[in-house]
């Protein structure tokens, strides 16, 4: 029972590892993508494209396509931070798990715990 308990962390650690490694490698090829798009936006149209282009104000005012493209890869650059956050957690909590088991294993067949 033990160790099919320990064979089940072990996969669900894996698995997590898995997911946190793809997501970090996404955050980070993704991020400097749209940071460059807000920047390209900023010196388009200067500070004035940092305004969002939400509620009443962008009904009466227009967005101009330089505050659409910062909006948009604001949107996207936020997004990617929280993919890459998630990342860090998953891949740091699948690392745990695994590591987790690899002790349980080393400590049950050296006998130093008995279960």
């Amino acid at each position: 029972m033990a160790r099919a308990h320990s064979n089940l962390m072990l996969i669900v650690g894996a698995s997590l590892l898995a997911l946190g490694i793809g997501n970090t490698l996404l955050g980070l090829s993704k991020l400097p993508e749209y940071r460059a798009k807000k920047h390209a936006a900023v010196a388009i149209a200067g500070d004035s494209a940092r305004r969002m282009t939400q509620g009443t104000a962008a009904i009466l005012d227009p967005a101009t396509d330089a505050q659409l493209l910062f909006d948009s890869a604001f949107t996207k650059y936020e997004y990617y931070r929280v993919v890459l956050r998630g990342g860090i957690w998953l891949t740091a909590l699948g690392l745990i798990l695994i590591g987790g088991v690899t002790v349980r294993r080393i400590f049950v067949r050296t006998g130093a715990v008995q279960s």
